[in-house]
């Protein structure tokens, strides 16, 4: 099936990306302070809690950042991405043969059904066209009782919206696809997951970094939780964690 021009743009842009720089960074789309943003967060999410070693798929993984990490955390991790410049400078940086590297589409996962323990899959839903078929993919490729970390763009974000509003302005395509934390949730469920939490991933601008600590404290984290439109408000994206149930109706 073709893709729509906006995926097309997209994977080739993630292609040269990975050829021409070597940041992991760059090579994932951001900004060094936004990556440092996003993994200081997600670990402090992530070691909340002790879960089994098992195996983690890092779908979209870009130059590795997620895979090593869960590596490090005593997972067999298999970092997953269709940019193939990506993938070879990952598996130069990736620490040995303790970590797995393969090229695949998130529509199209070469694994068997219920085959992974857990999966990341950050930075990949603002790039396609739509979330339904990923979705449907990962809960297929997950076992019953697998635990799902997923993001997306906030199309609430304050920021955002202004800056859509702009580009619609001058008649300019959208860059990304954003989207509203409540579809997203339904979508999830309707592909069968099971939400355990969607947590707000608030990003301080480069040049207001020194408000980084406070903004990405657990006050204001716990903060962001019991206020929903806050959280939406200030929040570049977010992440949703699901698991797939282990009954299944």
């Amino acid at each position: 099936m073709p893709q729509p021009e906006f995926e097309q743009r997209w994977r080739q842009r993630f292609s040269e990306r990975g050829a021409r720089l070597d940041d992991d960074a760059g090579i994932a789309g951001w900004t060094p302070t936004g990556l440092q943003a996003r993994v200081r967060q997600f670990r402090a999410l992530w070691e909340a809690q002790q879960r089994e070693p098992g195996l983690w798929l890092d779908i979209g993984c870009g130059a590795g950042t997620y895979t090593r990490l869960l590596h490090a955390h005593g997972h067999e991790p298999v970092g997953l991405d269709y940019a193939l410049p990506s993938l070879k400078k990952a598996a130069q940086r990736g620490g040995g043969s303790a970590l797995g590297w393969a090229s695949a589409d998130i529509r199209r996962l070469p694994l068997r059904d219920g085959q992974a323990d857990g999966i990341l899959c950050f930075g990949v839903m603002q790039a396609l066209s739509d979330p339904t078929p990923a979705l449907t993919e990962l809960f297929r490729v997950l076992r019953p009782g697998g635990e799902l970390w997923v993001d997306a763009l906030n199309a609430r974000c304050a920021p955002t919206i202004l800056s859509e509003w702009r580009r619609r302005r001058r008649r300019q395509p959208a860059h990304l696809r954003y989207d509203h934390p409540q579809a997203f949730r339904r979508a999830a469920q309707a592909a069968g997951l099971e939400i355990t939490a969607l947590e707000w991933l608030p990003i301080v601008p480069g040049s207001l970094q020194p408000l980084a600590g406070l903004v990405e404290s657990r006050p204001a984290r716990m903060l962001m939780r019991a206020a929903p439109p806050l959280g939406s408000t200030l929040s570049h994206s977010f992440i949703l964690r699901a698991k797939r149930p282990c009954r299944e109706a």
